[in-house]
């Protein structure tokens, strides 16, 4: 029986929160960077009579955090990670019909449903996994190249019928893109001992400029071209069924589920198998919303799944935690973690609703011509200052494939070749 004081367990769970909302709303930081502050704390903490376990829930807690929050500077800062790429388009574009709340209401709801999905998901995946996790491990790399032939093959012409020779055309252009931010991928990962920040907060990583200038920035410059204004934002209900909803949900939460037990495979490339399997209709846009939201939850929890079932975790933040516990979690750690996301996550949807009609309310108000110059600058200054010249390099190299991608109308699924290909050579 653990023995826990509650006081400290408010605490730690209350303080994660805090973090992993900072972390989500502050573009180029991640829960890895916060985890990885918390780790080398850990031993002052010790010191000071703070119990590992209780820095441990604050890792956990700032994890479910941020894949509620970091939605926001997505849909309104055009700023993603790797878990919310996907959603920069229809965020920006529900932003502009003056559909930014719904947008976040749209999200928050995706990962409030994808927290309690995933705990009646827990124990047939658990005991499925443990029987099929090295049967799958051992085909990988089979299973992404089908996945990223399914995606360079769901392009589509522009005729509304079908033409074999315009669909021809897009396959191959989609292709061309996959391949080109696949191979982006590669040469920034190569790179990435060369990337050598401004101002060192933690360790570099190539996904900052590669995923700013893939998603963030082709939306941003291409709107720098336009006149368009945000209209003031209104408080819509939702603009779908709730069974639609919670279909959504239900997808994102088992493609988040299913990639958190393999190495290598991060949530970006779990948003790519929910865009190859959405519905394609008026409500294609909030589907994408709701799903990579559940993609992003849903792989926040399954990692701490991974972490008691196999041993091994699949998260920056979850190594973090389990290095802080010196080892494998036994029972009675993994339900009080489970309960810890639980209640971070109904704490989150909140915040997140409330932090998102904030937003709304303050970006109907500027200059969106001027602004997205703005946010494009910042974008490029933190890619700077958190990767070095090189980090800089990679973000203006990624962001031409963006703008190539978007002026091509192609799928920007075919994007996550910067993610899928890399993996896809790892395990070959």
């Amino acid at each position: 029986m653990l023995a826990l004081s509650v006081e400290m367990l408010v605490l730690s769970l209350s303080g994660g929160i805090v973090i992993g909302a900072i972390a989500g709303l502050l573009p180029g930081v991640h829960v890895n960077n916060t985890s990885a502050v918390l780790l080398g704390l850990a031993p002052a903490l010790a010191a000071s009579g703070i119990q590992p376990l209780y820095i441990a829930v604050a890792i956990v807690a700032s994890t479910i955090a941020q894949s509620f929050l970091d939605i926001v500077p997505s849909i309104f800062l055009g700023a993603p990670d790797d878990a919310t790429a996907l959603a920069v388009m229809p965020g920006h574009r529900m932003l502009l019909d003056g559909r930014g709340i719904e947008a976040v209401r749209l999200s928050a709801a995706g990962s409030g449903l994808a927290i309690a999905a995933s705990m009646l998901l827990i124990v047939p995946l658990s005991l499925a996994f443990r029987l099929a996790y090295p049967w799958m491990l051992d085909r990988m790399a089979l299973i992404l190249i089908a996945i990223s032939a399914f995606i360079v093959l769901s392009n589509r012409g522009r005729s509304p019928f079908l033409d074999p020779a315009d669909r021809a055309g897009k396959i191959g252009q989609g292709a061309l893109i996959f391949g080109a931010a696949g191979l982006l991928g590669l040469a920034a990962f190569a790179a990435e001992p060369a990337l050598v920040p401004v101002v060192s907060l933690a360790a570099p990583t190539a996904l900052l400029p590669l995923l700013s200038g893939l998603f963030g920035a082709p939306v941003l410059f291409l709107s720098t071209l336009a006149e368009p204004e945000v209209p003031r934002q209104a408080r819509h209900d939702f603009g779908m069924p709730g069974i639609e909803v919670g279909k959504a949900a239900l997808l994102g939460t088992a493609a988040g589920a299913l990639v958190s037990w393999f190495p290598a495979v991060s949530a970006g490339v779990a948003t790519s198998i929910t865009g190859v399997f959405a519905k394609r209709d008026g409500d294609t846009g909030r589907r994408y919303l709701i799903a990579v939201s559940g993609v992003n939850t849903a792989n926040a929890v399954f990692s701490l799944v991974a972490l008691y079932v196999i041993g091994r975790p699949r998260s920056g933040a979850v190594a973090a935690a389990q290095e802080v516990l010196s080892g494998s979690i036994g029972p009675e750690v993994f339900v009080l973690f489970l309960a810890v996301a639980c209640v971070a996550g109904a704490a989150s949807y909140l915040l997140t609703l409330i932090v998102g009609g904030y937003a709304a309310r303050a970006f109907s108000r500027v200059d969106y011509r001027l602004m997205n110059r703005g946010v494009l600058l910042f974008l490029g200054v933190v890619c700077l200052l958190m990767t070095g010249a090189a980090g800089l390099a990679i973000f203006l190299a990624a962001a031409a494939v963006g703008v190539a991608a978007g002026l091509l109308g192609v799928r920007k699924t075919c994007l996550m070749g910067v993610l899928l290909l890399p993996c896809i050579l790892y395990f070959l």
